[in-house]
């Protein structure tokens, strides 16, 4: 028996199931034409997490775009600072222009989302659980969603990160229900789907590749699929 559905959101729900450094590399690449890998980007990438952590830059209030600056400033000046980038007196202005890019990119499929999460949100209680940065409750209410969670789990606020089960268990147990019960639905095996697993809970995973897909995990290619939910975990 489904009683409630728990989300990822990064990845999940704010791009089309894939990685945000894959965002930012589909950016950087497509739109700004600029000569960057997986390869020769995933350290600025790396480096950027880390900092933003160390330094706390995140405020409780900021959202999306603001979000992403921090994020893109710190890549942008670790890449020329490596000399991936040439250094350049227009730093800032690549910095702002990519985090407005990601930020559109980002905003336009939470909007496209939106209405299968209202579906869903007439069906089952909605619970979100995400590895954040203390402000997804700003950036959920920014996007008009927060109405649709009975819950919302930033794992800076609560002092657990994925993959530790516990987040997981924190979001279910609070609200009433037991891990047989959720529907735990994210993109990353690692994070969302092998801890879900380990609780007990039902599970859907978001893929964007066949490549992905794990044998024998509930799969979906399209966030509308959701819709249909029921008929995917009875496959």
């Amino acid at each position: 028996m489904i009683k409630a559905l728990a989300f990822d959101f990064g990845g999940t729900i704010d791009t089309p199931f894939m990685h945000w450094m894959k965002v930012y590399l589909k950016v950087y690449a497509e739109q700004l034409h600029l000569p960057l890998t997986p390869e020769n980007f995933r350290d600025s990438y790396v480096f950027a997490e880390r900092e933003m952590e160390r330094l706390q830059l995140v405020q409780p209030t900021d959202g999306l775009l603001q979000t992403q600056r921090y994020k893109t400033h710190l890549q942008i000046e670790h890449l020329c600072q490596n000399g991936v980038l040439p250094a350049s007196t227009h730093q800032e202005e690549l910095a702002e222009q990519t985090a407005r890019l990601v930020t559109e990119f980002s905003n336009s499929y939470v909007l496209a989302n939106k209405p299968v999460l209202q579906l869903l949100a007439t069906r089952y209680p909605l619970l979100l659980v995400s590895n954040y940065y203390g402000n997804l409750k700003t950036q959920v209410e920014q996007a008009g969603l927060l109405p649709l969670f009975q819950s919302i789990i930033d794992s800076t606020v609560v002092g657990i990160r994925k993959p530790d089960p516990a987040i997981w268990l924190n979001a279910i147990t609070s609200q009433g229900f037991q891990p047989n019960e959720v529907v735990v639905i994210g993109d990353s095996y690692k994070n969302d789907i092998a801890p879900a697993l380990s609780l007990g809970c039902q599970v859907i995973h978001c893929c964007s590749s066949e490549s992905d897909k794990k044998p024998g995990v509930p799969t979906i290619t399209e966030f509308s699929q959701l819709c249909h939910l029921e008929s995917y975990l009875q496959e």
